[in-house]
């Protein structure tokens, strides 16, 4: 892609630079903002770095690049975390600059910047990208910022500190000092007290002089002076303000101007911006042509309303007549929204979505429909988390596409949304985060093995994409302070239906490698022991493999794990290890429903997830999946053996004797004995069948009647299950079981009082 980079003129953004260069994209551009009065060193900005303006232009000649400067008009207006478009705001100056660019140069597609740990600065680029059309890069973000700095300095990049503003930082004594040189006390200052190595906590501020972009010469700064700002003892603030440099040439034989090198493009503050219509409100007539949807026999709603105030909603059209895509999915997620604004909700309260096709290759045309009702503007609190892949929904006799959507009344929702390309995670460009927090329960979208830094499919098959796809959720479990490893509730994997038995194989293994893996790196610290202990009796997440048709981008896998997020799952590591297990997963095998014959062919496996008996936990919560499987002599050797599974024998009358069983277990002695949960806790109850063993009706009519048999009708009504019929399902991949289904249940109770 061709690239404007933001350039203050430091470290990070030069280094930004170069890792836009090794992947393959094009600076055709530099931008940078500046103080409106030149005799100004520094901004109380929180968004942009001012110190050193002075020589920003050199900078672009010694690269040869044209540069675009605006001076900053605006000034902090709107600190919250998330920004929303504000006049008179600093953030609204970047934009003015960057439609100049893209007015002289309209090829540009990206815009490359050099965040590594600030939110807040992201989040406004981001912002403005979107507004734009411009994809966002921040190959540095969340990058370890100890091998971040030694990758700078081993990059060939020179940079000298222009401020410094921290404990252990003398300006007469380090201002000028080059970055390389200053490592080593950048690092004891790190140990000593908890400064940031890199400067992302404000510590210093960094000029660059030379780098391997510089191709035409290098700045030498020849004279300084040190402005001191604060002379506070512990930890003053001092500036450097250069009064002499000059460039020098990298190749002496050649001719050598400065001036025909760069042009410098001044954008005034009468830049026109076009006024973007929020989606939001342009949204609006498709919602309100549509206030009559909820009423649409073609359309079926599901809406389970659990008494803490989750909302579960599953919609789709069936046995009807077939509509485009566009209009069947805009006809779908109009009605849930018709449905939240019903039960006071908005898609800002929306959790998670899971948004099922019948075919992917209108992937991108069921994308176009997502953004324009889910958007920015209607996620107040934050675009909700999804996974997203087809399934056998015209076998089960569906429209083309079914919706889930779970949302909840409380205010307690955080999301983690990184629309940013960069080396940590997949980003999420769009209305949809890579992970929703709400109610210590992290719920992430399902990531695919794709490598970060190019948004591609990892090559070399299922496995590695498995190992891409784990190591993917890892890095967004670590946002939030959890692993993977030790605080995964349950871990949901879709794996085409096109792998092998081989291919199956081994994604289970490879899922098992992670899990039991101990920790990384055992550095014989007291923390890494701890850890490493932890790591050994820990119990595993609940795992569910589901065989689908297809998967985004072609994918073989897609994992969607859920997390437990609280500090109580450590607190007793050291003085009792069996105490801190928080989690128990039970397996529970159940034999053939009493009276009928030995020869059985239908059996339940029940596995349970709850909190120990007498943790104290901010609340209650359980998930039990009860597979039912078969287990006859001439079941097929795999659930992928589709024509095997159309050709199974099922006693219709033995499955709803085994299904009421199974609701039964659920109900009694999962969550009301063990997790001392109540059935009005219940949030989520989905069905997942082979469609090519189970038929669609029987089996919502057997699941209906055990609910109805163990319930009273008040409660009954309430639970209203999702049946998702799939290629297969397995608690074990390859395996030589016939799974039939699963019954996956998710409680939750109330916030315990203090």
């Amino acid at each position: 892609m061709k690239v404007v980079a933001l350039v203050s003129g430091g470290k990070d953004s030069c280094y930004a630079m170069q890792r836009c260069i090794d992947y393959g994209h094009q600076i055709v551009a530099l931008a940078n903002l500046l103080p409106a009065d030149d005799d100004v060193d520094e901004l109380d900005s929180f968004m942009f770095q001012t110190v050193g303006h002075q020589m920003i232009c050199a900078i672009a000649q010694c690269m040869g690049l044209p540069l675009f400067r605006k001076r900053i008009e605006g000034t902090s207006r709107l600190q919250d975390l998330r920004y929303r478009k504000t006049i008179g705001d600093e953030v609204e100056d970047l934009e003015k600059l960057l439609v100049a660019v893209k007015q002289k140069h309209p090829d540009i597609q990206a815009v490359s910047s050099g965040a590594i740990k600030s939110n807040y600065q992201r989040l406004r680029v981001e912002n403005v990208c979107s507004r734009l059309g411009l994809i966002s890069l921040a190959y540095m973000w969340e990058q370890d910022q100890a091998t971040l700095l030694q990758s700078i300095i081993d990059s060939g990049i020179y940079a000298v500190l222009v401020k410094v503003a921290a404990i252990g930082m003398d300006p007469h004594k380090h201002l000028g000092k080059d970055l390389a040189s200053l490592q080593p006390h950048l690092t004891r200052l790190g140990s000593l007290y908890g400064s940031n190595v890199c400067g992302e906590g404000g510590e210093y501020e960094t000029l660059t002089l030379d780098s391997p972009l510089f191709k035409h010469a290098r700045i030498i700064l020849d004279e300084f002076e040190v402005a001191l700002h604060s002379p506070d003892q512990i930890a003053p603030v001092g500036v450097l303000h250069p009064t002499k440099f000059h460039l020098e040439a990298k190749d002496p034989s050649a001719k050598f101007n400065p001036e025909l090198l760069s042009s410098v493009i001044e954008v005034m503050g009468n830049v026109a911006v076009e006024e973007t219509v929020l989606r939001g409100d342009e949204e609006l007539a498709v919602f309100e042509d549509s206030a009559n949807v909820v009423s649409n026999p073609e359309v079926q709603l599901t809406l389970m309303s659990q008494q803490h105030g989750v909302v579960t909603m599953g919609c789709w059209r069936q046995h009807c007549e077939r509509l485009g895509l566009r209009e069947e999915l805009g006809l779908l997620l109009s009605t849930v929204e018709k449905s939240l604004h019903s039960k006071g909700l908005t898609w800002g309260n929306v959790v998670y979505v899971r948004l099922f096709l019948e075919d992917l290759a209108f992937f991108g045309l069921a994308n176009e429909v997502y953004v324009k009702h889910i958007t920015d503007q209607k996620c107040e609190r934050g675009a909700p988390s999804r996974c997203c892949m087809q399934l056998c929904l015209p076998e089960a006799g569906f429209g083309g596409v079914l919706v889930e959507v779970t949302a909840a009344s409380d205010s307690s929702k955080q999301v983690l949304h990184v629309q940013s390309i960069s080396c940590w995670a997949p980003c999420c460009i769009g209305p949809y985060s890579q992970a929703t927090l709400h109610r210590n329960i992290l719920h992430m979208a399902g990531q695919l093995g794709l490598d970060p830094p190019t948004m591609e499919l990892v090559q070399g098959g299922a496995t590695l994409e498995m190992r891409q796809a784990m190591k993917n959720c890892e890095a967004v479990a670590e946002a939030f302070k959890v692993s993977l490893r030790g605080d995964a509730i349950a871990i949901t994997i879709y794996c085409s239906a096109a792998l092998t038995i081989e291919d199956q194989v081994q994604v289970e293994h490879c899922l098992q490698e992670f899990l039991h893996a101990e920790a990384e790196e055992d550095t014989g610290s007291d923390e890494s022991h701890r850890i490493s202990r932890y790591l050994k009796i820990i119990p595993k997440p609940l795992v569910l493999f589901l065989l689908v048709p297809a998967l985004p981008k072609g994918a073989k896998v897609e994992v969607e794990p859920s997390l437990f997020v609280d500090s109580a799952m450590y607190r007793d590591i050291d003085s009792d290890l069996d105490s801190s297990v928080s989690w128990q997963r039970i397996h529970v095998e159940t034999h053939p429903t009493t009276g009928r014959p030995k020869d059985s062919v239908i059996h339940t496996r029940t596995l349970l997830c709850t909190p120990c008996e007498g943790l104290i936990l901010p609340r209650r919560y359980g998930r039990a999946m009860v597979f039912i499987r078969s287990v006859s002599a001439d079941s097929p050797g795999s659930v992928n053996h589709s024509e095997n599974s159309r050709n199974a024998q099922v006693d219709f009358q033995e499955l709803q004797e085994n299904i009421l069983q199974a609701v039964t277990t659920i109900k009694c002695r999962v969550f009301e004995t063990m997790a001392k949960l109540s059935w009005s806790d219940i949030t989520a109850f989905r069905v997942y069948y082979d469609v090519n063993a189970v038929a669609a009706a029987p089996l919502c009519k057997a699941v209906t009647e055990a609910l109805e048999s163990v319930t009273d009708a008040a409660t009954c009504s309430s639970v209203a299950p999702t049946f998702l019929p799939v290629s297969g399902v397995s608690c074990i991949l390859g395996s030589r079981e016939l799974n039939l289904l699963v019954l996956d249940v998710i409680a939750a109770g109330a916030h315990n009082q203090p």
